[in-house]
């Protein structure tokens, strides 16, 4: 039977999906593995080429003092994100999860920060906008709006953009913060309109969105995405949907995809406004939807995450959550991570929308995933920001080496650190020949401890080895090194000689000393003689 027109778009779909991300894979093209701002570029495609982790083990958590709203930005092993309650940003050790510093705003930071050229940039309900050192978190400088800030920042060629809900949207020098243009004020859209979304920036154009809300003098307006020239802040075009905007635009081959609270998805012309499509779902969608490989990905409020045809809108899949989703989709390594409301944390194949893992936090997932080095990581109604990535394990020894006589044995201590639940095994390399090498426990599945015996023989040859402990799991593996020394240790044939060669040269440097002392005395009494001696006179 000849396959649908739906089936065979399916088909085609995840073809070209596969290919990009296998091309990506093979082919990095120089990208690094970070993810500097809400939905990973100013675009907003919501897209990483970093591996992705198969498994939902949490390598650390981090509690903050308040919800944690705002979705991390990861660049050069750092973890930047805002707080709710506690009125900080954060900046922590992304191995690790410790803090490297913090900065208290003077309000709730629901805005996700922007880390582009050493500095941080992010919004607050404090109605700043601030700008830190990324290495030690110092404030550069700060911008005041007139209202809260909800919006994140998108960092393009030097300058800032961001939205406020006093209906600006500001674009700031990123170097000083000095303010370059406004736009709203300027009567290109109408002004005190909220900006709760955050602009995205393509091709020279800012696209944003608005929504309806009375203004000072008790005026509704639009539900409206914008488009405004970068350069000058002219109004390209606008186009009204049918609810509120929280939904930020994201820009792919030449299309703005958005959502909107009347539960629709958006397709428009990104040069004219244009409508191209729309697909309904069954609630509100405040969520940012993620583009990749001509595949469109949006969550829902009606708790369900969707997979569209990006050219034509056509449904491929959707998977249904337990409550509704706010938080934005993001995608890598053939894998889509998102939040939602139902407090958990998961992991599809964007392929099939199979569950590949969840991971049940203790309260709602508003905030967007990152994903950098093979970890995920997110935040927490609960107050935690989540790191997860794939089982892991570190072994060392201690001490790290060692002698022992011919017949004899010794013993060290291996540590083995496991991240997750796997079966670590021990076992060594470069032993001596009639030499055994047992450890007590030879494995364990959470971190442990064992004791290594080396037991030799008489006919153990003497000499020393360079060991290598091991820890193995299936397509991994984690090593120590241990110096094993057997018979008379070289060390101490040394220790005894050396002060019988510096016996030998004080001899004979006494020796040389004298020797010169006493020849220069018989020189200095042959020349007195000499001066003595009668003159003698010869007659003839």
């Amino acid at each position: 039977m000849a396959p649908t027109t739906v089936e065979f778009m399916k088909r085609t779909t995840f073809a070209v999906s596969f290919l990009i991300f296998f091309f990506l894979a093979l082919f990095p093209m120089g990208y690094a593995q970070d993810w500097p701002m809400f939905r990973e570029d100013p675009k907003h495609a919501g897209v990483s080429v970093s591996e992705a982790p198969s498994d939902n083990t949490l390598l650390w958590s981090f509690q903050t003092g308040g919800h944690v709203h705002s979705s991390p930005a990861v660049v050069d092993g750092r973890v930047y994100f805002g707080s709710r309650r506690d009125y900080r940003v954060y900046c922590l050790d992304e191995n690790s999860g410790g803090v490297i510093w913090s900065y208290m705003a003077g309000d709730y930071v629901y805005s996700s920060p922007a880390v582009v050229n050493g500095k941080v940039y992010i919004g607050s309900l404090d109605t700043k906008v601030y700008c830190f050192e990324a290495e030690g978190g110092e404030v550069l400088w700060e911008y005041k709006t007139e209202w809260e800030i909800y919006s994140s920042p998108a960092v393009v060629n030097g300058r800032v953009y961001i939205s406020s809900h006093d209906g600006n949207v500001y674009c700031l020098d990123a170097e000083n913060g000095d303010l370059i243009k406004t736009w709203g004020s300027e009567g290109k859209f109408p002004l005190w309109c909220y900006l709760y979304a955050s602009p995205a920036v393509a091709d020279g154009r800012v696209y944003v969105a608005s929504h309806k809300a009375p203004g000072p003098r008790g005026v509704p307006y639009e539900d409206t995405i914008y488009c405004l020239s970068a350069e000058s802040g002219e109004l390209l075009w606008k186009f009204i949907t049918g609810g509120h905007v929280y939904s930020s635009p994201a820009i792919a081959d030449g299309k703005v995809y958005v959502g909107s609270e009347d539960s629709k998805l958006y397709c428009l012309d990104a040069s004219t406004g244009d409508k191209l499509w729309s697909y309904s779902t069954g609630g509100a969608i405040t969520s940012s939807p993620a583009v990749v490989g001509g595949v469109v990905y949006i969550g829902s409020l009606d708790g369900k995450i969707y997979c569209l045809n990006a050219e034509g809108g056509t449904l491929l899949w959707s998977f249904q959550t337990g409550w509704g989703i706010e938080s934005s989709p993001a995608i890598a390594d053939g894998k889509v991570y998102f939040g939602s409301y139902d407090t958990k944390v998961y992991c599809l194949d964007m392929a099939d929308n199979k569950e590949v893992w969840s991971y049940k936090t203790d309260d709602i997932v508003h905030s967007s995933p990152a994903v950098v080095d093979n970890r995920v990581f997110v935040g927490s109604y609960d107050g935690n920001l989540y790191c997860f990535g794939e089982p892991d394990f570190t072994v060392t020894i201690t001490p790290t080496s060692g002698r022992v006589d011919q017949g004899e044995n010794i013993q060290a201590t291996v540590n083995v650190k496991i991240i997750g639940s796997i079966n670590v095994e021990l076992d060594t390399m470069g032993a001596p020949w009639e030499a055994t090498i047992d450890f007590d426990p030879p494995s364990g599945t959470k971190s442990f401890s064992s004791t290594m015996t080396i037991q030799t023989t008489s006919n153990t040859p003497t000499g020393s080895y360079d060991l290598t402990v091991m820890g193995i799991i299936a397509g991994k593996t984690r090593a120590a090194s241990y110096m094993l020394r057997v018979g008379p240790s070289g060390i101490c044939m040394v220790q005894l000689l050396f002060p019988l060669i510096l016996l030998i040269l004080a001899i004979i440097i006494a020796f040389l000393i004298y020797w010169w002392k006493r020849r220069k005395k018989k020189k200095k009494r042959r020349r007195m003689l000499s001066s003595r001696r009668p003159t003698r006179i010869f007659l003839f």
